[in-house]
C-alpha cells in the first residue's frame, strides 16, 4: 500500500517520553514535560524561555545541557529533512491512479485504453455528473442579499413604481410627510423636498442602486426611469409646487377622514384657507403665469406604467420621446442696454 507523505512521522512529532530516552536522559522527566503542557518535540519549537520550562520540570546541569544538544539536533533534522525519490514517485503515481478513477477511465496511466466506463467525459476531463447542480435560491435569501449589497430589493421596485403612479413623490423618495399643524396650515420651509440638491442627492443614490449594470430585476429600469421624471419634476419651480399642492391635498383628505381638520376650504400649497382668502387663492392659481414660459417644463411621464407588448403603448412611449422641445429664450444683447441706462444717467449740464 502507498503510504501518504503527510502520515510519515516526522522528528517534530515524535512524543516527548520517545525523545528523552533516546537523548539518554532519565524517563521519568517524560511526566513532568506533559504536565507543562508538551506532549511532542514540535511544542517546543516555539517555547519562548527554554530555561524557565527546564527548571520547571527539574533539568538542571548536565542533563539541560544534554536536552538542548538533542532538541537542537532534532529541529534542525526537521528542517533538512526531504522527501526521496521512492516517496515522490509513489505520490505521483497514487494521485495519477486517483484521478483516472474519478474520471471513470479504465487502463493505467501508462497507455491503456481510455474507455468510457460510467457517462460522457467531457473536454476536460469530468464527467457531467461531476459539476455542481444549478442552485435556485430562495426569494428572500435574494432579497436579503441584494440589501446588503446595497441593490434595491424587488418590493423597493414596486414601492417606487406604485408611488410613481399614485404621484406621492414624498412617498417615493421617503421625505417626510407634509409639515401641516392643527389649523391647516403648511410650512414647507426647511423642508427636503423644496432643496433641490436634497433631491438630486437621494433620486442620484436611488438611481444607483437601480442601475441595470447592478440590479438584475426587470421592472428595475422602470423604477430608474421613475426616479429621473421625479427628479425633474421636483427640480422645477412650478412642477414641484404643482406636486407638493397634490400632497397637501392628499394629507388634508386624511386629516379630514380623521376628524382632524375641519371640512370645507380650499386647499393650496400652503394648506387650508377659507373665505376670502380661499378665494384670493383661487383666483391666483387660476390667473397664475410661469415666469418660465421660454424654457422647456417637466411633465409627468406616465409611460412608465405602460405595457410596452402593447402597440398603443409603444406609439405613446415614441410620441414622448419625440416631442419638440420649446426653444430656449433669445439672446440679449447686454452691452446694447448697459450703454443706454449709462446716458439716461448722465448729469445734466449747468451754464
Amino acid at each position: 500500500s502507498t503510504i501518504s507523505l503527510r502520515s510519515r512521522p516526522t522528528d517534530a512529532m515524535v512524543a516527548v517520553r520517545d525523545f528523552i530516552v533516546d537523548a539518554g536522559l532519565d524517563e521519568h522527566y517524560a511526566a513532568r514535560f506533559v504536565e507543562q503542557g508538551v506532549d511532542t518535540v514540535d511544542d517546543l519549537r516555539y517555547e519562548r524561555d527554554l530555561d524557565a520550562l527546564l527548571e520547571d520540570v527539574g533539568v538542571r546541569d548536565d542533563d539541560a545541557a544534554t536536552f538542548r544538544e538533542a532538541l537542537k539536533r532534532a529541529l534542525a533534522g526537521e528542517k533538512k529533512r526531504a522527501p526521496s525519490g521512492d516517496d515522490l514517485a509513489e505520490a505521483v503515481k497514487a494521485s495519477m491512479a486517483s484521478s483516472r478513477a474519478r474520471q471513470g477511465l479504465d487502463g493505467d496511466g501508462a497507455g491503456g485504453s481510455g474507455r468510457v466506463t460510467g457517462g460522457a467525459v467531457r473536454m476536460g476531463g469530468a464527467k457531467v455528473e461531476d459539476y455542481a447542480p444549478k442552485l435556485t435560491l430562495d426569494d428572500a435569501v435574494t432579497e436579503d442579499v441584494n440589501a446588503r449589497l446595497g441593490v434595491a430589493t424587488a418590493k423597493e421596485i414596486e414601492d417606487i413604481l406604485a408611488a410613481h403612479r399614485d404621484k406621492d413623490f414624498l412617498r417615493l423618495l421617503k421625505l417626510r410627510e407634509v409639515p401641516i399643524d392643527s389649523l391647516g396650515k403648511v410650512e414647507w420651509s426647511g423642508h427636503e423636498a423644496v432643496k433641490t440638491n436634497e433631491i438630486a442627492m437621494r433620486c442620484k443614490l436611488l438611481s444607483l442602486r437601480l442601475d441595470k449594470s447592478r440590479n438584475a430585476h426587470a421592472k428595475a429600469p422602470a423604477a430608474q426611469r421613475a426616479v429621473k421624471n421625479v427628479l425633474d419634476l421636483l427640480s422645477h419651480k412650478d412642477t414641484r409646487k404643482e406636486y407638493l399642492t397634490l400632497a397637501v391635498r392628499r394629507k388634508v383628505e386624511e386629516l379630514r377622514a380623521e376628524g382632524k381638520i375641519q371640512g370645507g376650504g380650499h386647499v393650496s400649497f400652503t394648506g387650508v384657507h377659507y373665505g376670502s382668502g380661499a378665494a384670493a387663492t383661487r383666483a391666483a392659481e387660476e390667473n397664475y403665469v410661469s415666469k418660465d414660459m421660454l424654457n422647456e417644463m417637466p411633465t409627468y411621464d406616465e409611460t412608465i406604467h405602460l405595457d410596452m407588448s402593447d402597440e398603443n403603448a409603444r406609439a405613446a412611449f415614441a410620441a414622448r420621446g419625440a416631442e419638440p422641445k420649446k426653444s430656449s429664450a433669445p439672446k440679449v444683447d447686454v452691452s446694447s442696454i448697459r450703454a443706454k441706462l449709462a446716458s439716461k444717467t448722465k448729469k445734466p449740464r449747468f451754464m
